[in-house]
């Protein structure tokens, strides 16, 4: 996730590409794709936080 954010990737390009791993992946793909939307999160509050300081 970090270096998809890195390449400058948007919020709204990375949603879909997780959509459609859940498309693919039924509900196993679920845990995954929760787990990656806290971290890119995460990795934007950090970014931001960083930057106002």
């Amino acid at each position: 996730m970090e270096e998809v954010l890195h390449q400058g990737a948007r919020a709204a390009e990375i949603a879909e590409t997780l959509d459609i791993g859940v498309l693919m992946g039924g509900t196993l793909a679920i845990k995954s794709v929760r787990h990656a939307f806290a971290v890119m999160d995460a990795l934007r509050a950090d970014t931001t936080g960083k930057s106002s300081g």
